[in-house]
């Protein structure tokens, strides 16, 4: 409940330090595997129950499928299994790396078994960093600053470090008596322990105070700025799919010259993640793509818009596997999309974006390339259960002038992948999504949160538009401008800056996390070799 209750919205930051000295306790404490499973599961269950369970809830909402119940209930059951691998490790490690002179060694390998794992569960298609710890920290703007170079797992391996503090405090004073156990709160026995808290809780304020991080990176325009306008359309994310395509598109048209005449000297509009539910770029749909083109040719603004697109392969042999055929006997591959809309440029100069951080199960079904069945497991009402994986690395280019990147919903939880976009030389960043699928449950706010992270971790001010859901514009030092509400269609504009300094950790990415993974790899290699020592050193 402690590791529940300090993520968005309830937002008790305070009690993950708490939650993972418990953690500490609970491993270090239990008698076997089994004692260990059994106890850790039913844990990560109800922290689970109180951060995600918006995702099964969600499919309780009006027109909504009920697969997402299903999906939510499958997501906490099996994640649940993943969240035990770092405090198996830790225990392993525990009972296998002792010294005598040192009986508390393996507390200090804990804050490296818990990043590795984080860092673990943001490759490969299976994964899901939702849970990561420092993402219950985005509304303490003076103690994340650093994260400028070690990224959000800097957050978490500080929790860690002052978690294993406060249990190395806790076994300290630990006394046995007649009537059980007491903490002792001598001050000449805990000062250093004291200090030590102290020290490492304002550690991050200290730098962010150092580097004048506030002053400096609050509304941040160094380099020039650009106004840029937003369109929440507020569209019910699961009737949309069955709108009339061309009503649909008229209704953007109507959306965008409303924001254009309310809102002057505009340089760029933004529309949501799969504003389109059409694949704009099929020879049937042009007439809807001149509907648009028209639009942007007249009020002479680029338009940055989500629609699927889709590649249809003369060569079934350059397909993927799991490509679907058209009757014709064509394979074809669709994707989750986005793309701008330029002054005088046809159907064929878009840029364009696909996405490739797909969720997993609802826009793809993990490995479904390899084990093509799986795909069949998948199929839901709204039409985008089977998207391709993006290929490209796209930085658009805005009037040959400013560069920015696009992260098409849940990839803005990604902070790797994201700054690889923004080491490509992005002046700025957007995120389109569509979290209309969660209303007002707390999945919106949690995901509309975790940007500040990816603005701070880059410097780069991000533009967020939503569907329905929370559309807004953040700078770099995590603030945010102009939060629209929920379920409510809005348009405006803001003035945002442009930033073409990179951060340390834009340039070097996750080392805090390979190096964590490196270093568990060794802690597991040594327990291995130490377990079969002393058993050997015994039999003598």
């Amino acid at each position: 409940m402690l590791l529940g209750i300090s993520f968005p919205p309830i937002n008790f930051f305070f009690c993950s330090f708490f939650g993972i000295a418990l953690i500490i306790h609970l491993a270090l404490e239990s008698k076997n595997y089994k004692q260990l499973l059994l106890r850790s599961y039913f844990i990560f269950t109800v922290e689970q129950l109180i951060v995600i369970s918006w995702i099964g809830l969600s499919g309780l909402q009006s027109h909504a499928d009920l697969f997402l119940v299903l999906g939510g209930f499958i997501t906490i059951i099996i994640h649940s299994l993943f969240l035990l691998i770092p405090v198996l490790i830790f225990f392993f490690a525990s009972r296998n790396i002792k010294f005598k002179k040192f009986p508390n060694f393996p507390l200090l390998l804990f804050p490296f078994i818990w990043i590795a794992f984080e860092y673990y569960h943001t490759l490969g298609e299976v994964s899901f960093p939702w849970l990561t710890i420092g993402n219950a920290f985005t509304t303490q703007l003076q103690k994340i600053q650093f994260i400028e170079i070690t990224g959000v797992f800097g957050i978490s391996f500080w929790v860690c470090s002052i978690g294993v503090l406060l249990y190395y405090f806790y076994i300290g004073n630990k006394s046995k008596c007649n009537e059980g156990c007491y903490l002792s709160f001598r001050k000449r026995k805990n000062i250093y322990i004291y200090l030590a808290l102290l020290i490492l809780y304002i550690l991050p304020n200290i730098y962010t105070s150092i580097t004048s991080s506030e002053d400096k990176y609050t509304d941040y325009k160094k380099d020039g700025t650009i106004n840029v306008g937003i369109i929440q359309p507020n569209f019910n994310p699961w009737t949309k799919w069955y709108m009339n395509p061309k009503s649909q598109t008229e209704q953007y048209s109507e959306m965008i010259y409303d924001l254009n005449a309310n809102n002057k000297n505009l340089d760029l509009i933004v529309l949501p993640e799969a504003a389109l539910t059409y694949y704009l770029t099929e020879p049937y749909n042009i007439s809807k793509f001149e509907i648009l083109k028209n639009i942007v040719d007249s009020i002479k603004i680029p338009v940055l818009i989500g629609a699927p697109d889709i590649v249809i392969y003369s060569d079934s042999l350059t397909a993927p596997e799991d490509a679907p055929r058209y009757t014709d006997g064509h394979k074809y591959s669709s994707f989750n999309s986005a793309f701008l809309l330029e002054k005088g440029k046809g159907i064929n100069e878009l840029q364009k974006y696909h996405k490739i951080r797909l969720v997993a199960g609802s826009e793809r079904v993990p490995h479904q390339d390899k084990l093509t069945f799986l795909k069949k497991i998948i199929n839901w009402g709204v039409g985008i259960s089977s998207y391709e994986i993006g290929k490209d690395t796209t930085i658009f280019n805005l009037n040959n002038k400013y560069t920015f990147n696009t992260a098409i919903c849940y990839e803005s939880i990604y902070p790797d992948f994201f700054r690889k976009f923004v080491n490509k030389d992005a002046d700025f960043s957007i995120v389109i999504t569509n979290d209309g699928w969660w209303g007002k449950l707390s999945g919106t706010y949690q995901h509309n949160q975790f940007a500040i992270l990816r603005a701070v971790e880059n410097r780069r001010w991000i533009v967020r538009c939503a569907n329905t859901g929370i559309s807004c514009y953040i700078d770099p030092y995590g603030n945010m401008y102009q939060k629209s509400e929920i379920n409510e269609r809005q348009l405006f504009s803001g003035e945002i800056g442009i930033n073409k300094e990179k951060t340390f950790y834009t340039k070097h990415g996750d080392f805090l996390g390979e190096i964590s993974m490196y270093f568990t790899g060794l802690i597991i290699l040594t327990g291995i070799v130490m377990r079969f020592l002393l058993r050997d050193l015994r039999k003598e």
